[in-house]
C-alpha cells in the first residue's frame, strides 16, 4: 500500500493536487498528506506509516527548510529507504533541474504543475489510452 506526501508552501499547488489526486481511482484507497513546509513535514512525521510505500512531491524553494534540505534532513535520519522522493518544483534555474536529475536520492525532477500522467508514471500506474 502506498502514500502520497505533498511538501508544498503554495496552496494553490496543493488545492489543484488534491484535485488531480481525488479524481484518480487509482488513489482512492492511498493516505494523502499535505504539509506546506519541511518544517511542518518534520514534526508530523510520526504519523507517517513508514511500513507502506511513501511518494513525495517535495518542492525545492520553501521558507524554513528548503526542499534540498529536507532531502539531507531525509538522509540524515536513516529514512531514505521509506520515501520516493519526486521533486515537484516551478524552479526557472537549470542548474536546479540538473542536481535533482543527478541526485542519487530523487527519484525524477517533475515540473509544475502536476498532472493526471504525471502522478499516474510516479505511482508506477501503466497509462493506456
Amino acid at each position: 500500500m502506498k502514500q502520497l506526501i505533498f511538501i508544498d508552501d503554495d496552496q494553490l499547488v496543493i488545492d489543484i493536487s488534491k484535485i488531480i489526486i481525488d479524481s484518480l481511482p487509482e488513489t482512492a484507497n492511498i493516505d494523502k498528506f499535505y504539509f506546506k513546509s519541511g518544517d511542518a513535514f518534520f514534526q508530523s512525521i510520526d504519523t507517517i506509516d513508514l511500513t507502506k510505500e511513501n511518494v513525495m512531491f517535495l518542492d525545492l524553494n520553501m521558507p524554513g527548510l528548503d526542499g534540498w534540505q529536507v532531502v539531507d534532513e531525509i538522509k540524515d535520519r536513516n529514512l531514505l529507504e521509506h520515501f520516493s522522493i519526486y521533486v515537484l518544483s516551478s524552479s526557472l534555474h537549470p542548474k536546479d533541474k540538473e542536481r535533482a536529475d543527478k541526485h542519487p536520492c530523487i527519484e525524477k525532477y517533475i515540473e509544475k504543475p502536476l498532472s493526471k500522467a504525471k502522478l499516474r508514471e510516479c505511482l508506477g500506474v501503466n497509462v493506456s489510452v
